[in-house]
């Protein structure tokens, strides 16, 4: 005869794995699909006094042509850029350039080589052609992820996304890994929107594809560079380059580049952190197909990116209140006339960041001679609304 601690025991275990399996026929939405939060430290609203700064991340360039800058805030606050340079793009000598920001003295370091094209080569142990567009994901204690296009034959639409990882800050960077992320020999899949965790420790890696069709995708994968999955974000031949803003605990906003005729900057949401999107939308700017970027929280969104439909130039910034609904442009951050040779100059590729301190971090191609940077904070934007 069974005993009634028998029962209950019975009864505990038999509660315990219909809770597990009903946990797992949702997908893991009640966990593994949570978005880190992303809302700024409580300091940000201890600081009303208007804050912005403009400079080089190196006044003197250590290349002739620099491209693609980006940035990341450390576990211990510093503001780490990478970005790559060289003779020109493309060329044999290109190599992924580093500096850190001191946050105390707001400084930045001498730049420095991370990372060569013969080393990522020796790493992988394949012909390295070129490299370009780094992305960068700090975690904690110092660790940093750097995922960045490597190029064997062709041009970047036949682009590999390759990684590494530092331990100390991205002073030292490990083995350069290839990710697996494409079934077509490996080919055609691009970095340039900024990662981000989820609740689980899965990163969320925004791509693009530009061989036979142009889209957007979004990659989740482990810390060790492994696709758990692929998110097909958008359709047609000419959205690319997604950059995603965290603004809720399943909200997403994300921009895009647009290499159609009608060169319109466009935006997407998602409501369950990522595993679908809206169609893409107008969000009443231009754009030059040239990259944009996003950054903030529920609480405010601010939008980096070339207000024309014909030159990467000028770049301006733009915020909005309400989520995306709608846009206040605030100022062009950078500008210049037609030159000589009825050119413009080109102040492109932005990529911005919010830190824990409410602080918003810019950086982007200046003329491709120099990784322009400019800080701003929300008292500065009140002030220009």
């Amino acid at each position: 005869m069974f005993t009634s601690g028998f029962i209950k025991s019975t009864l505990f275990i038999v509660v315990v794995l219909a809770m597990v399996l009903i946990l797992a026929a949702d997908g893991g939405r009640l966990s593994d699909w949570r978005l880190m939060d992303q809302k700024a430290d409580d300091i940000a609203k201890q600081m009303p006094s208007v804050l912005f700064s403009k400079g080089f991340v190196s006044a003197d360039s250590p290349t002739r042509s620099v491209h693609a800058p980006t940035l990341v805030e450390l576990s211990d606050g510093t503001i780490l850029s990478v970005w790559y340079g060289g003779e020109r793009e493309g060329a044999h000598d290109v190599a992924l350039y580093s500096s850190h920001l001191d946050k105390l003295s707001q400084s930045w370091s001498k730049p420095v080589v991370s990372l060569s094209r013969q080393q990522v080569a020796d790493d992988l142990g394949v012909h390295i052609r070129k490299l370009g567009n780094a992305v960068l994901l700090a975690g904690e204690n110092q660790h940093v992820w750097m995922f960045f296009v490597t190029v064997s034959i062709g041009g970047w639409s036949t682009s590999s996304i390759s990684m590494v990882k530092s331990v100390d800050g991205g002073n030292n960077w490990g083995k350069v890994k290839r990710l697996v992320t494409s079934p077509f020999l490996n080919l055609s899949t691009l970095t340039k929107g900024r990662p981000f965790f989820y609740q689980d420790g899965t990163i969320g890696l925004p791509v693009y594809h530009e061989l036979a069709g142009k889209f957007a995708e979004l990659l989740r994968l482990d810390t060790d560079g492994e696709v758990k999955e692929k998110i097909r974000m958008t359709k047609g031949r000419h959205k690319i380059q997604p950059d995603i803003a965290i603004i809720g605990e399943e909200h997403m906003l994300a921009v895009l580049r647009d290499s159609s005729p009608e060169r319109k900057l466009l935006q997407m949401t998602s409501s369950n952190s990522g595993r679908t999107w809206s169609v893409p939308v107008e969000t009443g700017f231009s754009n030059p197909d040239a990259a944009v970027s996003i950054a903030g929280n529920s609480e405010g969104v601010v939008l980096a990116f070339n207000d024309s439909a014909e030159h990467r130039n000028p770049l301006a910034v733009a915020f909005s209140s309400d989520q995306g609904r709608s846009w206040k442009k605030i100022v062009d951050i950078e500008a210049s006339e037609l030159r000589d040779d009825n050119n413009k100059d080109e102040f492109s590729y932005p990529y911005i960041i919010q830190s824990r301190d409410g602080i918003y971090h810019l950086v982007y191609t200046w003329k491709r001679e120099k990784v322009a940077y400019v800080s701003f904070n929300k008292a500065w934007i009140d002030s220009r609304l």
